[in-house]
């Protein structure tokens, strides 16, 4: 173990230590076991045999390459107490540490070259330093010092000093294992008293030889009534029958095998029942299985919540079923992965044959693009509501449907799907058609007056025509200018009545107006044509400011002119003594035409403006208005992808601005 030493020779003598203080120091070793008095008592013992007037011993720290002494006898210099630390090669302790050599010095000579400078024996007749090893493993160094009138350190000291360090390192190796042992059971146990589960290791005689703190806890019991104990002792036997655990227990020894156990319920005395989901594990030395490691999980809670959220599902299942919308779940590629009974019954086809085709593929082709637009959005993140977009039924038939789509994120925040809700429409634009039809008629009968009496200046006209002809058949001149006036006032009423029958035909089938390109300019001139009289009955005067180049806009003629006559109405009912209504048109940008109908009537209140596209919302007294005027224009207008507003204040009239988009 021991290399090189440096020898010098000693004038005078010294009894060296006997073998029977060698012994004396074995023993002395081998009786002291709590390491908190070992090396002190170690090191006295030492210093006491070999006659040293100072010894310390240190300890090796290999994360920071250095020397710690652990203890030092009674007089050393306070730079050499107890937790001093020394780099390895400073210092003699240092040196012998990092060469692991011994040496023994008498003079400054003596010294190593590369420690001379920085080392002086002083007082010190001689020193003996030499390393603590166990094998190949550096332990520290035991260093000892001779001062005074004692005689120096002879080579049978050394020797000795070198058995000494044997035995010393001995120590210590067996201590550190000691302590890494102690450590590691310590670790191992905070371990199982950390782990949620309950946990049992058992051994070949079913015997229970650790329980965990959860364990006991949660069974109500103490360590001396489970370690030790059979499991026929802890288990209620009812249990044990119903999991056939020794069985299990008798397998896993056998097979080396972990064993999933499944659910079982059990009850602690006093408290109520718990369910746990149990496991054996074998805990092996090599191949040979030496425990049984009963692992068992509390899953009381999750399987409340387990139920809960079936609870749920049947719920929300039961809400889908019988949902009257369509109810659609797409993958973020927008095909289908679910439907429900209503778009079962709406496209004809059930859920299993529609499974992984893509939801566009049933629009109208004219509106696939529409629908792949809209769920893309979708996927970027965005909702989208109500885009009307029609679908194909099995057995060809369209259906216009509103859709509302969100998309469906999982916890990272990440687009995994598509709910897509549809509303049938057809049924709805159905009664919203027979509903402004009725609105329709109902302006009609307001219009009846001026009409007549639009009808009744050309029929004056051909009755007095007739009657010059038939007094002067043979005047040429007066034959040619009765019959151009007849012409004239025929052609007028003619005009008249096509202009009614136009006004009064219905605007669109069950999908709602039929849309074609329009000018505004000649919706607007007809329905200002048909009100003119009622407009003077109603002292009302009418001021133009329509534009003659207005572009064409997609749109019914008849449903616009409906919307104009609406808002002519109600600008003439806001002026019951008179007033003026000023209709102006215009292009607003690049896309849209605007057109505004501003009176100087009455005014509507701030907290009534909220409600006036509201149906049956009126201002004005009961039996003279339905109400519905402006929530028909309103859905008129969102059906042309138009946009309506109303200013008002009491007192100063209103304006109602109406933008559609042009044609593209």
């Amino acid at each position: 173990m021991i290399a090189e030493s440096t020898h010098f020779k000693v004038e005078g003598s010294c009894q060296p230590p006997s073998l029977v203080s060698l012994f004396d120091c074995r023993q002395l070793f081998a009786s002291f076991r709590q390491p908190q008095d070992l090396i002190p008592r170690i090191l006295d013992a030492i210093a006491r045999t070999t006659r040293s007037t100072r010894a310390f011993l240190s300890t090796l720290d290999a994360d920071q390459q250095s020397l710690v002494v652990q203890a030092s006898t009674t007089g050393s210099a306070a730079g050499a107490a107890p937790g001093t630390r020394v780099r390895l090669g400073d210092g003699l302790a240092g040196w012998v540490a990092k060469h692991r050599r011994a040496i023994l010095v008498t003079s400054e000579a003596d010294l190593p070259a590369d420690i001379r400078d920085r080392l002086r024996l002083e007082h010190s007749t001689s020193a003996l330093c030499v390393p603590l090893e166990k094998g190949d493993v550096l332990l520290g160094a035991l260093e000892l010092v001779r001062e005074g009138d004692v005689p120096p350190f002879t080579e049978q000291d050394e020797w000795f000093a070198v058995l000494i360090a044997d035995w010393v390192g001995l120590v210590l190796y067996d201590n550190q294992l000691v302590s890494q042992l102690e450590s590691q059971t310590r670790f191992i146990n905070r371990i199982m008293e950390s782990i949620p589960s309950s946990l049992l290791v058992i051994d070949r005689a079913q015997r229970i030889v650790s329980a965990n703190r959860n364990f006991l806890e949660k069974g109500r019991r103490e360590t001396r009534s489970t370690v030790g104990h059979k499991i026929e002792e802890v288990f209620p036997q009812v249990l044990l029958e119903y999991t056939r655990l020794d069985q299990r227990i008798a397998e896993v020894f056998r097979t080396g095998q972990d064993i999933e156990g499944g659910k079982v319920a059990y009850r602690a005395p006093g408290l109520p029942t718990r369910v746990y989901y149990y496991r054996l594990i074998p805990l092996k030395a090599g191949d040979s299985v030496e425990n049984v490691m009963l692992l068992m999980d509390d899953i009381t809670e999750r399987e409340k919540l387990g139920e809960e959220v079936r609870r749920a599902e049947r719920h929300l299942a039961s809400v889908v079923d019988y949902a009257s919308d369509l109810v659609i779940s797409l993958s973020p590629s927008g095909s289908v992965v679910t439907w429900n009974p209503a778009a079962e019954r709406a496209i004809g086809l059930k859920s299993e044959e529609v499974k992984g085709r893509l939801l566009r593929h049933f629009c109208v082709a004219e509106q696939a693009s529409t629908m792949a637009t809209m769920l893309h959005k979708v996927v970027r993140g965005e909702e989208v509501r109500n885009v009307e977009v029609k679908v194909l039924t099995a057995q060809g038939r369209e259906l216009l449907i509103a859709w509302s789509c969100s998309p469906m994120r999982d916890d990272a925040d990440a687009v995994v799907g598509i709910v897509a809700i549809g509303r049938d429409l057809t049924e709805a634009r159905r009664l919203e058609a027979q509903i402004t039809q009725s609105a329709k008629m109902a302006s009609l009968g307001i219009m009846a007056g001026g009409i007549a009496h639009e009808l009744r200046n050309p029929l004056a006209i051909i009755s007095a025509g007739a009657q010059l002809l038939l007094e002067n058949p043979n005047d040429l001149n007066l034959r040619t200018e009765c019959a151009t006036r007849i012409h004239g006032a025929t052609q007028r009423a003619s005009l008249i009545i096509e202009n009614l029958l136009r006004f009064a035909r219905p605007g669109g089938g069950k999908s709602g107006p039929t849309m074609t390109e329009t000018d505004l300019r000649v919706a607007l001139d007809e329905t200002l044509t048909l009100l003119a009289h009622q407009m003077t009955l109603q002292k009302v005067i009418l001021k133009e400011d329509l534009h003659d180049d207005l572009p064409l806009i997609r749109g019914n003629f008849e449903a616009l002119q409906q919307v104009f006559a609406n808002l002519v109405l109600n600008a003439c009912n806001a002026m019951p003594h008179g007033g003026t209504l000023t209709v102006r048109s215009r292009t607003k940008g690049p896309h849209q035409v605007e057109v505004t109908f501003s009176d100087t009537g009455n005014g509507i209140a701030p907290e009534q403006l909220g409600k006036v596209f509201d149906p049956f919302f009126t201002t004005m007294p009961v039996g003279k208005g339905t109400g519905l005027g402006l929530s028909i224009s309103y859905s008129i207008i969102q059906q042309h992808q138009g946009v309506i507003e109303l200013e008002s204040r009491p007192n100063q009239g209103t304006t109602v601005t109406v933008r559609l988009p042009i044609a593209s």
